[in-house]
This record gives structure tokens, sequence and C-alpha cells, in this order.
């Protein structure tokens, strides 16, 4: 879905409409900038909120950051700027209701597909968890897990995470982190999976038919696995 952003000029000369090809590219696109080699653009353009940003086009114009080599030209293609009139009318981008992926915080995780399919570990909410506990996916039930960077540290607490950040996957109640069994179920553990990416929520996680109970009846829980082809899950 493409995404829209403003991006105001803190000295008053140039306001923009960011359009990117996807929500994953602009997050991307601000990763390039905020880390440039080019300290000007690192220093010029802010994130203010998901679809807002400010930059001082008399230190470095955001809209040129796809030209700089050192900034963000591989995203040639994927953005386009359009200048706005700073004496005319506002134009008006459709504002998306979405959880900002800030490393460090708490979130639900649910299918993309079935937003009421949640991800969920029995005894999570009292911290009544041991290590090898399976996770599941619920249609009555949900835990909240904290995501992080894998590699977090003070300066980059706060950081909007992108797919190719490695992460780890905690329940909040707890300090148990989720992992891959030797049978690809997911699990919580002490020690959390490495290699794990962010992108993984894209496709990296699926799950087979509802168990049944002792009687044969369908349960409110599937298993959960780790899987190359999985469903797409989003941070709610």
């Amino acid at each position: 879905m493409v995404y829209y952003a403003y991006i105001d000029d803190i000295s008053g000369s140039c306001r923009y409409i960011a359009v990117f090809v996807s929500r994953a590219v602009a997050d991307e696109w601000w990763r390039a900038v905020s880390t440039s080699a080019n300290t000007k653009y690192s220093d010029s353009v802010r994130r203010v909120a998901p679809q807002f940003f400010t930059h001082d086009a008399n230190k470095a114009n955001a809209a040129t950051s796809t030209t700089d080599a050192q900034v963000a030209s591989s995203f040639s293609g994927k953005v386009f700027f359009t200048l706005l009139a700073i004496s005319g009318g506002l134009s008006v981008i459709p504002v998306l209701d979405f959880v900002d992926h800030v490393s460090g915080k708490s979130f639900f995780i649910r299918s993309r597909v079935s937003p009421n399919e949640y991800w969920y570990c029995p005894g999570s909410s009292t911290g009544n968890v041991t290590p090898n506990s399976k996770v599941y996916v619920s249609r009555t039930e949900r835990t909240r897990f904290r995501v992080r960077l894998f590699s977090e540290r003070k300066d980059t607490t706060g950081t909007i995470m992108i797919g190719s950040d490695e992460i780890v996957i905690t329940l909040t109640s707890t300090n148990l982190s989720i992992r891959v069994s030797r049978s690809g179920h997911l699990i919580v553990s002490k020690n959390p999976e490495l290699g794990l990416k962010f992108s993984d929520l894209a496709s990296g996680f699926g799950v087979v038919t509802p168990l049944l109970d002792n009687e044969g009846h369908c349960e409110n829980i599937k298993e959960l696995f780790k899987k190359d082809d999985g469903e797409e899950w989003e941070l709610a």
C-alpha cells in the first residue's frame, strides 16, 4: 500500500508530501537518512510522527536525499517528493491507523489476514510460564510481547525497526524469549532465537489446523511454527 508523509521545513521554505511505495520503505528510508554518513542529513531531518517529518532545507533538503550516494540513493524509484506551496492550502494525505514499530515497546502480535487471531502463551498473564512452553495462536486469548533490536543499547532504544534488523521477542511478564524448537514449534526460552529478523513477521511463521481436545472437539488455539513461507503477522 502506498504510504504518505508530510515533511515540513523549519526554515519555512520547502514543504513536501513524500509518497513511498510502502510503509516499510518509509521506515527504511528514515533509517538510511538518520544514520547517514553525510551528517548534514542526519542533523537536518527529524521524524516527529510516523507520517510527519521535519527538515531544515538550509542544511539538507530531504527531497534530495535519494540523489546522494551517502544517504538514500538506493531509494530512487521508491519514493517521490511533491513540493507544496507555502502560502497555499495544505493537501490532505490519507491518515493511517497503525502501531509504530519502536524497538523496546510491547505489542500484541496478530494475523494480518485474520486480525482476531493473536499469539498466545498460556500462563503469561501471571508470569506462570516455564521454559520450553509453546506459543500458540488463539481467537480468545492473547499475550503481550516486548520486541526489540537484538543488539539494543541505550542509544538505540526507540529505534524504528526495519525488516533487516535482528530482533528479540520476549514475554513482558517474565524474562523468557521466543525460540524455535527442534521440531519447528515456537516456544519460550531463557535464550532468544539467534538470527530472528523483523521481516520474519511478514512471512516467517505459520500455523497448523486447530488442536483437538480429548473428545475430538476443535479448541480455540493453533500451534505456531517457524516457516519459510508462513503467514503475515503484524504488531498491534
